[in-house]
């Protein structure tokens, strides 16, 4: 019989599998491509990437005999009010995150380090195809695996703080972008929160798709033009949007807290969902082999 929810001991098995997932289609997919695609072969490529990562749950699910629908909750309707404050507290965050990522960027420059950019990828001025390819299939294929398998798996442990924590690390080192790690791990934080208070895997997947639409909207239009970014030297303009985002932010996180109700219960009964070492040891390889990606990007650059 299937298993119609997640355990704890799934949290390293479902992470593992991604992780693996995720390095072999860089790698086929690279030789088949290239490393420098473009045209119809970068749509293709970055779409199977997705695709493929949004598999490894199912792959997962199938080895562990899991239902895959109704352990990611996506059986369940998305909740409006959740949705709102979630939508809300994104903006927030963006705003909060845009100076911060971009004096990240240029603190590694001045330490000798190669430039670090975003997702979206510069020369690339197809607004429908990046809307596909970095707003629509990753809001769903990353929901499946961290939202869906990653989340509720940790979703089962005593310690909410803690849950919420690992599984916006996971989101964050998974990307591997040392740009944006701290705004993946605040957006994954915020979209576990999100599921795991809602019941609904929708909820994230929304919220997620917002932010996704928002950001490539904002770098294919505003933040991609260098004057947007000659206020970086009017301390009178940046302090102030980052204040209001980081205001803004955790205001929408007090009222959504305050004003909706939770499904999130099961923590209290972790003993019921043991650890088992064999899972704790491939998250933890898992996870290092991300940070040796991330630290690969951070000083080797993009290529």
């Amino acid at each position: 019989m299937l298993r119609l929810s997640y355990e704890k001991r799934d949290l390293g098995f479902s992470f593992g599998i991604a992780v693996a997932v995720m390095v072999a289609a860089s790698l086929v997919l690279t030789f088949i491509f290239g490393s420098e695609a473009d045209g119809w072969r970068f749509w293709l490529m970055q779409a199977l990437y997705t695709l493929g990562i949004g598999s490894s749950v199912f792959i997962y699910d199938a080895i562990a005999r899991i239902n895959p629908i109704a352990a990611s909750r996506l059986n369940i309707k998305p909740h409006l009010a959740h949705v709102g404050w979630g939508i809300l507290a994104t903006v927030c965050l963006i705003f909060a995150m845009m100076p911060i990522n971009y004096m990240f960027m240029k603190g590694i420059e001045q330490l000798g380090l190669p430039s670090q950019g975003v997702d979206i990828p510069e020369g690339v001025d197809n607004l429908a195809g990046l809307l596909i390819v970095a707003a629509v299939l990753p809001a769903f294929c990353e929901e499946l695996i961290f939202r869906g398998a990653v989340a509720q798996s940790a979703g089962t442990m005593k310690n909410k703080l803690a849950a919420l924590a690992l599984s916006g690390g996971l989101f964050a080192l998974f990307h591997a972008n040392p740009a944006q790690t701290v705004h993946q791990f605040m957006l994954g934080a915020l979209l576990t929160l999100l599921v795991l208070r809602s019941g609904s895997l929708w909820t994230s997947v929304l919220v997620h798709l917002f932010n996704n639409v928002l950001v490539v909207s904002l770098n294919f239009t505003v933040l991609g033009d260098d004057a947007f970014w000659s206020i970086k030297n009017n301390t009178a303009i940046v302090l102030p949007i980052m204040l209001a985002g980081i205001i803004g932010f955790a205001a929408s996180v007090f009222g959504y807290l305050k004003t909706t109700h939770s499904v999130w219960t099961s923590s209290s009964e972790e003993k019921s969902h043991p650890q088992d070492s064999a899972s704790a040891i491939v998250l933890c390889v898992s996870a290092c082999i991300c940070l040796f990606l991330w630290f690969t990007k951070l000083f080797l650059g993009a290529e």
